[in-house]
């Protein structure tokens, strides 16, 4: 990619990156009211979206709902001075929340949560509107009419396709898997257009992603007690590591310390010694304390940090490695703030709101 064709796009992205909020600003900001988090983030770049909240309407929902129309903005402003190829990219990421929208609405259904309250447990995004949202939660009763609902967006035929596993089931894992798995399609087929050096990056960084969301899967679907070959058809097996065979091999283990076994024999046959480092950590964090939450934050906490890794590493040139982990970092941050907002409402100790930030290291 010609170092031309980001003449615009990188001085946005590197004078974005230094606006990022310094962790000791966020970790000061624990524990605090509502008000104060409120007036902190009117400083930050946050402030357009935060000032469009009135003292009248001011709870963790809008906060949140700000947090998110600010990174959905900041992705469209640099997707639309990127070049065309890139451009395409960012907009399928975007998708990731329409996704979280979906989820949303199907988890108030499954609790019985009634219309006029499950608005406060989702944040619209993309074609999935407020007034979209609003239209679903308001003529659904149950998990089927929000499908049927949705036959008008390509998420409802999605979801239509793991409705028996849902059926038989009875949890909505295999639909939320179902979600994940087709916007985790799209993003790869438009890195997969990326040619030369920019490509290369691409895959490298979405990779590790989807080999993350493969691992979530096998875990997850091991706890429910799901059938490798129910649980197979929701892996999407893109990895020179993580090929379609290592995943089933490691679908058939019996509990999640062998499944993490498999996998890191498969990493050592590769020679991948990052996925080395990342599977023995997920084990060690697995045998202290039995939990796949703890896991999903070190898995969550290692994109994180490959992130950190790209920006030294190409900071100095023009590419998308710069863009895609600048994006990351900004996506952590906003759950880092959501996560004080969260803690705040429910005033939840300091020190447990600490424990669920993710930090890369």
């Amino acid at each position: 990619m010609s170092a031309w064709k980001y003449k615009q796009l990188m001085p946005k992205v590197l004078v974005s990156k230094l606006r990022l909020i310094q962790t000791k600003d966020m970790l000061d900001l624990i524990g605090s009211p509502l008000d104060r988090v409120y007036s902190e983030l009117a400083k930050t770049p946050y402030q357009k979206e935060i000032s469009e909240i009135s003292p009248q309407q001011l709870s963790s929902i809008s906060l949140e709902e700000a947090l998110l129309k600010n990174y959905v903005r900041t992705v469209d402003e640099i997707a639309h001075c990127s070049p065309r190829g890139i451009r395409a990219l960012l907009t399928r990421i975007l998708m990731k929340f329409e996704a979280s929208s979906v989820k949303a609405i199907l988890r108030t259904k499954m609790a019985g949560v009634e219309a006029d309250q499950a608005m406060k447990y989702v944040i619209p995004a993309g074609r999935l509107d407020a007034a979209k949202c609003i239209e679903i939660l308001n003529k659904s009763r149950n998990v089927r009419d929000v499908v049927s609902l949705l036959s008008d967006m390509e998420y409802g035929s999605v979801l239509d396709g793991a409705m028996e596993e849902y059926d038989k089931t009875g949890i909505l894992l295999p639909l939320e898997i179902a979600v994940d798995k087709h916007v985790c399609s799209r993003i790869w087929r438009a890195a997969k257009k990326l040619r030369g050096l920019d490509g290369k990056i691409a895959r490298t960084i979405l990779g590790l992603e989807i080999d993350s969301m493969n691992i979530r899967v096998v875990l997850r679907f091991q706890e429910a007690g799901i059938s490798q070959d129910r649980a197979k058809q929701y892996l999407m097996p893109i990895s020179d590591i993580f090929g379609r065979k290592e995943l089933e091999n490691a679908l058939r283990a019996k509990e999640p310390d062998s499944t993490l076994k498999h996998l890191l024999n498969a990493a050592r046959v590769n020679l991948a010694r990052d996925y080395q480092r990342l599977l023995m950590e997920l084990m060690r964090e697995y045998e202290t304390h039995k939990s796949l939450s703890q896991v999903e934050t070190i898995l969550d906490r290692e994109l994180l940090r490959t992130s950190l890794k790209m920006l030294k590493r190409y900071t100095p040139f023009f590419n998308i490695g710069f863009v895609l982990a600048f994006l990351n970092l900004r996506w952590y941050e906003l759950r880092n703030l959501r996560t004080i907002i969260e803690g705040a409402e429910d005033k939840m100790p300091s020190s447990r709101t600490r424990e669920l930030f993710i930090f890369p290291s």
